[in-house]
């Protein structure tokens, strides 16, 4: 099935943010061997770029998306050093971004501070789908939500991995639906 832009603009459309669009989910389509996130998991990538857009109304200042969705072919290790083979952006649960004005390692706290506290608001009911690859399973699980009975959307809390790049100044979040450890390689 080819990728409809159109669709996919209608659908972040419909998630009501108010500092991202659909050409910045989609950076990175057109480098080798990579693409657009393929329908089945557009609803993958719903709780990662609420809690971004949360963080840029929480912190007044601007934040560049550089990497989300990666094919298994433009996420291979071997062709692209420091990739983890079951990297959480194969399955559109991850952004790695910066942040004007501030490093990654001032950014991790604020996030890691949200996850299972922070309730967040989609105006969606996402049905996020697990993903797996050649190399195996990407670790995945259910955000923890509040559904309420005749109201479109849902509430959910942060569950994820969140990684400081000190060296290329960008931060890395996944929102995995497990909490991984402190050594985990979420990229």
């Amino acid at each position: 099935m080819s990728f409809n832009k159109t669709l996919f603009e209608d659908f972040v459309g419909s998630l009501g943010l108010n500092f991202f669009n659909a050409n910045e989910l989609l950076v990175g389509r057109y480098r080798p061997d990579n693409g657009p996130p393929p329908l089945t998991l557009w609803h993958n990538i719903v709780p990662t770029i609420l809690i971004l857009d949360h963080l840029r109304e929480h912190l007044g200042v601007g934040v560049k998306l550089i990497s989300a969705y990666r094919t298994e072919a433009y996420n291979d290790p071997s062709k692209n050093a420091g990739r983890a083979p079951l990297s959480q952006h194969q399955a559109f649960t991850a952004i790695d971004f910066r942040v004007t004005g501030m490093k990654p390692d001032a950014i991790v706290p604020i996030l890691r501070g949200w996850e299972n506290k922070e309730w967040f608001w989609s105006p969606i009911d996402f049905q996020r789908k697990p993903v797996k690859v050649s190399k195996g399973n990407i670790p995945f699980g259910e955000m923890p939500r509040k559904v309420s009975a005749g109201v479109l959307g849902c509430w959910f809390t942060f569950r994820g991995f969140v990684k400081p790049y000190m060296k290329h100044n960008f931060t890395h979040l996944d929102t995995r639906g497990v909490l991984a450890g402190e050594d985990d390689d979420g990229e």
